[in-house]
């Protein structure tokens, strides 16, 4: 695919391809209450969806004012692998919509601030893996700097052969929609998972159901 010339959507992956934001938000709260913090649910949203964990880690630790201990990483990071081998399931309508933007020629990759293993586990959970490929993945490590800063974007753009201002992308969080600004890609508001429109108003379209995905992509980029 020549530069310029195709067509890339570039998906956020919790929360817009899998409904995993709910499950997070709700054990958030709970495990960083763990650490001294009442955290509510708006707080969670506002603050950590869409960040990396490295990044999640570290505003915990700015507002507690102690180091988090390693075994309390350790049993978050089992909480949330628990709950999505039995509890997680894809957005709905999304795979119908990948296919409607498949067979009219975009190309789609993921771009997330979750683990590459953890991606695949949750692609393949929701079946919906065999729309991408590991050339087709892009994770908050790949990138010196994770959303809202634009790296991951534009690292996913120029992998794919695809210029920023060719791509769109699918995002549910501020930061995610903070980051497609930054990187010079248009991009859809998903409200249909735990942000709201306000939330996402930085987004040049917003919508809440994935019926709407592909008319969305297809006004803001027309060839």
């Amino acid at each position: 695919m020549e530069r310029g010339v195709g067509r890339l959507v570039v998906f956020d992956c919790d929360g817009v391809l899998v409904d995993s934001e709910r499950l997070n938000v709700d054990l958030d709260v709970r495990a960083i209450g763990e650490l001294g913090w009442p955290i509510t649910r708006d707080e969670v949203i506002a603050r950590h969806v869409g960040l990396s964990e490295a990044d999640a880690i570290a505003d915990i630790e700015s507002v507690t004012g102690r180091p988090i201990p390693p075994e309390w990483v350790v049993r978050w990071r089992g909480l949330y692998q628990a709950a999505y081998e039995t509890e997680l399931e894809a957005v709905p309508g999304v795979g119908a919509a990948i296919a409607e933007l498949v067979g009219d020629g975009w190309a789609v990759c993921v771009a997330t601030s979750g683990s590459r293993d953890g991606t695949w586990r949750k692609l393949i959970r929701c079946s919906l893996d065999t729309w991408f490929t590991d050339a087709s993945v892009f994770t908050a490590g790949d990138v010196a700097r994770g959303k809202p800063a634009p790296d991951l974007f534009l690292w996913a753009a120029a992998h794919m052969g695809v210029a920023p201002d060719r791509c769109v992308v699918v995002e549910d969080s501020p930061h995610g929609v903070a980051a497609s600004r930054a990187a010079g890609m248009p991009c859809v508001g998903f409200a249909g998972s735990v942000t709201s429109r306000a939330q996402l108003a930085d987004a040049d379209v917003i919508i809440d159901d994935m019926a709407g995905l592909a008319p969305a992509i297809q006004a803001l980029l027309r060839v």
